[in-house]
């Protein structure tokens, strides 16, 4: 694969970790505004071509190389510029095109422009407290390419039990795991009881009917 990451802060660091880990034969280029960041960068990924360039030079980079790229990831510490940089990937017809945003409140308009792809570090925020603060329910994850969620689901009292246990006898298309107080593991939901948690996969659509039965 083909990546182009945009920015040498640190989303941009944490991507190129990322992307060479999961295809250690792929191709990385970095682009950078700055000489500084650019030496640093060298040195941390010498793997990766890195490249400096003005920020206006970027989108015409993108047009030219557009044809040869698999991905592009917008990572700079700008989401003006992050947003600029994906509309002409994605008028470009890169395959993948992916944004980490800045500001949570700011993914609304990469949707808005049809940036479907975008990493929110600030979303393990909410994610982490509610889990360690026992949260009734809590969405731990969503795979937004295949329609898939991931939720965690306090077994609070009987009556909750009863209709979990309902939910998931009828529904083979969720699967969970049950983790007890003190951490016991079952998938047989016969053996779970009050103040454990369940940890249900299952299609965007039948979570959220299980939410809907569970939150009441």
């Amino acid at each position: 694969m083909r990546v182009l990451l945009i920015g040498g802060g640190h989303s941009a660091y944490f991507a190129a970790e990322t992307i060479k880990r999961i295809d250690l034969s792929g191709k990385l280029m970095i682009i950078e505004f700055t000489s500084e960041k650019v030496f640093v960068l060298s040195k941390l990924f010498p793997f990766a071509e890195i490249i400096q360039l003005d920020i206006d030079e970027v989108e015409e980079y993108i047009r030219a190389n557009g044809r040869i790229l698999d991905a592009v990831v917008a990572a700079t510490e700008s989401d003006s510029l992050n947003l600029r940089y994906c509309k002409v990937a994605k008028e470009s017809n890169i395959p993948l095109v992916i944004t980490i945003i800045n500001n949570p409140l700011n993914a609304e308009i990469f949707l808005k422009e049809g940036i479907a792809f975008i990493v929110n570090p600030y979303k393990m925020i909410p994610i982490e407290l509610s889990e360690i603060l026992d949260a009734k329910v809590n969405i731990l994850y969503s795979f937004h390419r295949i329609g898939v969620q991931v939720v965690s689901i306090k077994v609070g009292d009987r009556r909750l039990l009863s209709q979990l246990k309902k939910e998931m006898t009828k529904n083979r298309d969720l699967t969970a795991l049950f983790v007890s107080p003190v951490g016991e593991i079952t998938n047989s939901i016969d053996e779970v009881d009050v103040g454990w948690r369940a940890y249900v996969l299952g299609y965007e659509e039948k979570i959220k009917r299980l939410l809907r039965v569970v939150e009441g």
